[in-house]
Formats: C-alpha cells, structure tokens, sequence
C-alpha cells in the first residue's frame, strides 16, 4: 500500500476530505521525524514506538572486490510493534 491508498483510506475511515487527511498524514510524518532528531521515542498505541538509535563502528564488506572496509558509526530508525500488532499479523 502506497501513501496515496493510505490517504484515500484514511479519509474514508475518519470522513475527512482527501486534502484533509493528506495533511494529517503529512503532519503526522513530520512529528515522528522531528521527534526522532530530538532522540525522544514516540509511541502510538495500536501501533508500536519509534526511537532513534547509535549504530557502532563494523567492518564490512565491498561486495564486487571483497575488499575489507571500515564503516562509520551512525544512527538508525527502530521500531517495536505492539504486542496486539504482532498478534494480529501472525
């Protein structure tokens, strides 16, 4: 499901405008993202949590030559379902 079928979705279930729920969406992307700069954890109930985490320092591996290469440490995107979503799915 692509973000335009969301949208779509989105409107029908609460009986916003598609504009409306668009927007909502919008906002809503923009909270998680502005939240997770911050390092804060945001948790949706129904839904799970989204937090912000370090990445260490590995070696890897270039694919084509086989060569051994240092990558950086970092910062990566995790999120955790719901224990009801887990279910859900399973």
């Amino acid at each position: 499901m692509k973000k335009p079928d969301v949208v779509r979705h989105v409107a029908e279930v609460s009986g916003l405008t598609r504009g409306d729920a668009n927007r909502a969406i919008k906002a809503l992307v923009k909270v998680i993202q502005d939240a997770l700069k911050t390092r804060e954890v945001v948790s949706l109930s129904g839904l799970g949590s989204f937090r912000s985490k370090d990445r260490k320092a590995r070696k890897g591996r270039n694919p084509k030559t086989g060569e051994i290469i240092p990558v950086p440490p970092g910062k990566k995107v995790s999120f955790k379902p719901t224990t009801t979503l887990r279910k859900l799915i399973q």
